[in-house]
């Protein structure tokens, strides 16, 4: 049996997630979706000011995106041109170097060289520039009335593959089980539009329509917005950008609700896949917020194996801030699935449940600590000859260095391991351990 099959094999989900593929943005933080500012720093502390460590902002742990409480954030309604460089150094202990021999078959991934799949790197060993990010636009204020405005995202990397959506940035046709044909960029390195979207705003109502990320699981694609060089396996089952529309209200002071249409990775082909997106953010106080987000749809492009897919995806996240330099995250993420082919099957249901833990220590330094797993033992891959679903379980030891507002350096030691108990779903060194330690440092500028 190929890695190719022992991958599916054990990770049968991912049928469903790449599928659905949307991106999750910066939940932690700012509830639903990213505004054009960045109120918080790389651990996710609040610091519109930068005045950690001696300023009302740290003091009041208030995360004000865009200054109403101090007045010392990014003026609404004004035009932005912001973005970031991040670079690094990923390594796994089985030694193995990283190709991309199977990318022509329009994965992302190498899980039979180098590190496993899904840890952020899409050139899995070695050095690699992993995001250049630019963002431009205008940001809304519709307290005065109504006001327009939009953002243009763009991205250029290893990690870019994962934000490019079918219909702009690859054509149809050419998918995860097609070639790279159309495809923006080869090898390691691709572009893509991350977010390409016009925003209206009048009162409390936000309106969006365009592309842009969907608020799913504990990462985003965006280095700034993650405490950790890697991303968790959450990744593996929650989706990725989504094309269409979607209203923000305002209820209160604390409640905010959203409600929209959306098209999971791409900008055509519609009438193939369609999803209902929903949700709500509360924040009763300044130590605390949540969100509950939901996606319901029908994939009819059977891109994957040929399989049409109804699905319903949901993700509750809570971010307490525990003391004033303790933060804690917690995500839970649940996807069910129920597909048909003309050879194939997939049914059933995976949950991630993922937490963070996050220490201040002082302005220059933060510590952290990332544990989970990411449950399929409910989830039967009919595609060949594998019945049971296995755990993959995760810990992750970081650590956050600011210098100065424009730097952070992020060093990550990892280890992975999973209670696979059939050899064919062996998940780590081409298919042949269970577990596998792996570690890097990047480093990320902001300008």
């Amino acid at each position: 049996m190929t890695m190719r099959k022992t991958i599916f094999g054990c990770l049968g989900v991912a049928a469903v997630a790449f599928a659905l593929q949307f991106t999750p943005a910066d939940v932690q933080a700012q509830g639903f979706f990213s505004r054009s500012c960045d109120p918080c720093d790389a651990a996710g502390f609040c610091d519109p000011c930068d005045q950690i460590g001696n300023g009302s902002c740290f003091d009041d742990l208030a995360c004000d995106p865009c200054g109403a409480l101090n007045g010392c954030g990014p003026k609404a309604g004004k035009w932005f041109l912001n973005g970031h460089i991040e670079a690094g150094f990923f390594a796994n202990g089985h030694g193995n170097r990283a190709v991309h021999d199977n990318i022509g078959e329009g994965r992302a991934y190498n899980g039979e060289t180098g590190n496993t799949e899904y840890l952020q790197n899409t050139r899995l060993t070695g050095g690699q520039l992993n995001q250049v990010y630019i963002s431009a636009g205008r940001s809304v204020d519709g307290r005065r009335g109504l006001d327009i405005g939009g953002t243009v995202d763009f991205t250029f990397g290893s990690d870019a593959y994962l934000v490019q959506a079918r219909g702009l940035e690859y054509g149809a046709g050419h998918g995860l089980n097609g070639d790279d044909e159309g495809r923006w960029g080869t090898g390691d390195y691709f572009s893509a539009f991350a977010q390409a979207y016009i925003e209206a705003e009048y009162g409390r109502l936000n309106v969006k329509a365009g592309k842009f990320y969907a608020p799913f699981g504990i990462d985003s694609y965006k280095s700034t917005e993650n405490f950790f060089y890697s991303w968790s396996p959450t990744m593996l089952i929650v989706p990725t950008t989504a094309g269409g529309a979607y209203a923000t209200y305002k209820l209160n002071d604390r409640v905010s609700v959203l409600g929209g249409w959306v098209i999971p990775d791409e900008l055509g082909e519609s009438s193939k896949n369609n999803a209902v997106l929903g949700g709500f953010s509360w924040t009763p106080g300044k130590r605390f917020t949540g969100s509950y987000t939901f996606a319901i749809g029908k994939d009819t492009q059977g891109e994957l194996f040929d399989i049409k897919t109804d699905y319903f995806l949901q993700s509750l996240t809570a971010t307490a801030q525990v003391t004033k330099r303790v933060k804690y995250v917690f995500d839970w993420t649940l996807v069910n699935a129920n597909g048909r082919g003309e050879e194939k099957s997939v049914k059933g249901a995976a949950y991630a449940l993922m937490n963070e833990l996050i220490y201040q220590h002082n302005k220059k330094w933060a510590f952290g600590t990332r544990f989970g797993v990411l449950n399929m033992n409910d989830y039967a891959a009919y595609n060949y000859d594998i019945e049971d679903g296995c755990d993959w379980y995760t810990v992750s030891l970081g650590a956050n260095w600011t210098p100065n507002k424009w730097l952070t350096v992020k060093p990550e030691v990892r280890y992975d391991w999973t209670d696979a108990k059939d050899t064919a779903v062996k998940m780590f060194n081409g298919g042949n351990n269970t577990y596998q330690v792996s570690g890097g440092v990047s480093a990320v500028v902001k300008f």
